[in-house]
């Protein structure tokens, strides 16, 4: 079975773009989870900073993550990106078979057993 791909994305955002960058974000996800081998592309921004986002996409093996990065939706979300920045992102990518789901460490919760 081939890897899966996770990427993890900080994307530090310009206050007073911030309705243009969650504009394009937006676009963005709606564009790229259509993609093949998409698992997940979402953004979320921050609690304490509403300018800074973590952006996760898991892809289900390495082929699929390099045809993403030529896609004309991920080009043309790295053309419109640029200027709405406060400085470079930075991302970090792994690379792995297992997936893990710990166990809950209290009482279940009583809406998810009937």
């Amino acid at each position: 079975m081939p890897d899966s791909v996770l990427a993890i994305t900080r994307i530090h955002g310009i206050a007073g773009r911030r309705d243009e960058l969650r504009s394009l974000m937006r676009a963005t996800e709606q564009a790229v989870a259509q993609e093949a081998g998409c698992r997940t592309y979402r953004f979320a921004a921050m609690l304490d900073d509403p300018d800074e986002y973590v952006h996760v996409q898991e892809w289900t093996d390495e082929t699929v993550w390099k045809a993403h990065q030529v896609s004309p939706a991920f080009r043309d979300y790295q053309r419109a990106l640029f200027e709405l920045l406060a400085r470079p992102s930075d991302m970090e990518i792994h690379r792995g078979a297992q997936t893990t789901k710990p166990e809950p460490s209290g009482l279940p919760d009583p809406r998810a057993v009937d």
